[in-house]
């Protein structure tokens, strides 16, 4: 890539490829190296999806600064709150996670380390882009931008980020159930609340503090929660 073509990408455009780059090699390491496990069977991160996923968070990163969202790097983001606050909100929230786990006695359902770095260092960028960059970035676009031309766009947002953070913790919940590893309906309302707001937070940090926020805390969670506590307790 010579330098004029360097000097049309913006400093954001290469920031996100960074994460897409990282998220694809991530990818082809795991399959490289034949992970076999049951998170890595049952995950949606097939080339078939990571790829469209790619192409359609970087048009969805285009059109976010239309929709409300501050850029990827935009200069008035701190890094206290583009990194600092992300990191510190993502400690809190593994180590609830760490506390449900203990109370509902869960196996150990993590990949084993070192295979988890790859895994798990694609699979947050790419449920970030995938569940919370792309939805809620077209849904406010196509709604308040389109529809409403350009009206109500905090409303449609805030309608969008509630969608978005409901898919999770439904198919989990469902899951859990299904598989018998829920039986206290009370238990399952909270575990469902805790994932809802397992959504919401990044969502309302992209909002605020533009995606890489968003993408710092959910690997900050996955560091501590799927990478480094397996390795201290099981």
């Amino acid at each position: 890539m010579d330098k004029r073509t360097v000097d049309r990408i913006s400093k954001s455009d290469r920031t996100f490829l960074t994460l897409v780059s990282l998220m694809l090699l991530g990818k082809a390491v795991w399959t490289y190296l034949g992970v076999d496990h049951f998170i890595v069977q049952n995950w949606a991160g097939t080339w078939e999806a990571i790829i469209p996923a790619a192409v359609f968070g970087f048009i969805a990163m285009k059109l976010a600064g239309k929709t409300g969202f501050p850029d990827i790097m935009d200069k008035k983001i701190s890094n206290k709150e583009r990194f600092l606050y992300p990191v510190l909100l993502g400690i809190a929230f593994a180590i609830i996670e760490i506390l449900v786990g203990l109370a509902m006695t869960l196996p150990n359902i993590h990949v084993p380390f070192p295979y988890s770095i790859p895994v798990y260092v694609s699979g947050g960028i790419f449920l970030e882009i995938l569940y919370h960059l792309i939805p809620t970035v077209f849904l406010v676009w196509f709604i308040s931008n389109i529809l409403l031309k350009g009206k109500r766009q905090n409303e449609v947002f805030v309608a969008a980020a509630l969608l978005a953070s409901l898919w999770e913790p439904v198919m989990q919940i469902t899951g859990m159930y299904q598989m018998g590893m829920l039986t206290d309906m009370v238990f399952g309302a909270g575990l469902f609340i805790f994932i809802f707001a397992g959504n919401l937070i990044p969502i309302t940090l992209f909002r605020k503090y533009g995606f890489l926020s968003p993408v710092v805390w959910r690997l900050t969670d996955y560091s501590l929660w799927h990478v480094i506590w397996p390795m201290i307790y099981y």
